[in-house]
């Protein structure tokens, strides 16, 4: 199986739009967490590229999005060369990314938060805009705010683990449902702001915690080159193929994890004809409640930290870990297509 693995934070914000760090703080959280990769995404502002800043800064690569914040819905776009128009229909942003050969991913998809006294609706308005390339699975800030309310400020930053219930439901069936059609690919955000406010003398989530919490885990067939425009190339490329997993690191380092066939013909993100049956294989680098699910619903549980399962049928078959009750780990799925001519019998 693909053997090199680079974790990556995606969704985080600067001075340039509404974050309160600047972009060098922001890199320098990004390495005081581990991260190999960083991906910023101001709201409609390729600022922080224009100055300069994309790129390695020692061991940590840079990626410079957008966050495209239409009243209609928010999409991250990734590898486009200008901002794209916010204020367009739905349909049109996404035209726009994929005009510019770029990525798009919808941000938060069922995003609602109520952080005092008025609920904020960011969630994607009109699905029959669906030619994104993938979507944000679990956003840890809009998971935190999803039951939050002003009086309980003091617990739920004291202990903002112990109020994260993972990805939206609604979320996980749109997913589901989408990927019966076409490859989407999902990752893990934190929509990090590290907000700033005069009642408080700290900021509120600071991004080098955050950047320890949800992340993306790449898995790409060649390491970093140390040429900037070789690598950003190589990670939008494995993540526009899904060959990732999205896991909380906070609660237990996920670094290791694989999924496909031990020959590795197969592993997280392929997409191929069913031709026969074939070997999944699963491993963690610790025990985990695993579960395995064809088409969204769950087909094998077990407590272990090694799954073998064979495969005999078409299917989109993707893995979920939990740690006791709480989640922790998503694969993206592995397609196994039906034959055209069943498809259509």
């Amino acid at each position: 199986m693909t053997s090199h693995e680079w974790i990556v934070a995606i969704h985080a914000h600067s001075i340039y739009s509404d974050g309160s760090g600047t972009v060098e703080e922001i890199i320098q959280a990004g390495q005081d967490a581990g991260l190999d990769v960083l991906i910023l995404t101001d709201h409609n502002t390729l600022e922080a590229r224009e100055r300069g800043y994309e790129g390695w800064h020692d061991r940590l690569l840079l990626i410079v999005g957008d966050e495209v914040s239409s009243r209609q819905g928010h999409c991250i776009s990734l590898g486009t060369q200008t901002h794209v128009d916010h204020k367009q229909s739905l349909h049109g942003i996404l035209q726009d990314i994929h005009d510019q050969d770029g990525l798009s991913f919808i941000a938060h998809p069922y995003g609602k938060a109520r952080p005092l006294l008025k609920t904020h609706d960011h969630s994607w308005k009109d699905w029959s805009a669906d030619s994104m390339t993938g979507l944000e699975l679990w956003s840890y800030m809009f998971d935190w705010a999803s039951t939050f309310h002003y009086t309980r400020f003091p617990r739920y930053y004291q202990s903002p683990d112990d109020y994260l219930t993972g990805p939206n439901p609604a979320t996980v069936r749109k997913w589901d449902e989408l990927c019966q059609r076409k490859r989407v690919v999902a990752f893990g955000g934190v929509d990090a702001h590290a907000k700033s406010y005069p009642i408080l003398p700290w900021v509120v989530f600071p991004y080098e915690m955050l950047f320890g919490t949800i992340r993306t885990h790449l898995l790409l067939d060649t390491p970093p080159t140390g040429d900037a425009t070789s690598d950003i190339e190589s990670v939008l490329t494995g993540l526009a193929a899904g060959q990732a997993f999205l896991t909380h690191d906070g609660r237990a380092d996920s670094k290791g994890t694989r999924f496909g066939t031990l020959d590795g013909n197969l592993s997280i993100g392929h997409e191929t004809t069913f031709e026969g049956p074939v070997e999944l294989m699963f491993d963690l680098p610790l025990e985990a409640q695993i579960t395995l699910l064809c088409n969204g619903r769950p087909i094998r549980h077990e407590v272990t930290n090694a799954l073998k399962h064979d495969v005999e049928e078409p299917g989109i078959y993707r893995i979920e870990a939990t740690l006791g009750d709480r989640p922790w780990l998503y694969t993206n799925p592995i397609y196994l297509r039906e034959q055209p001519d069943s498809a259509t019998a």
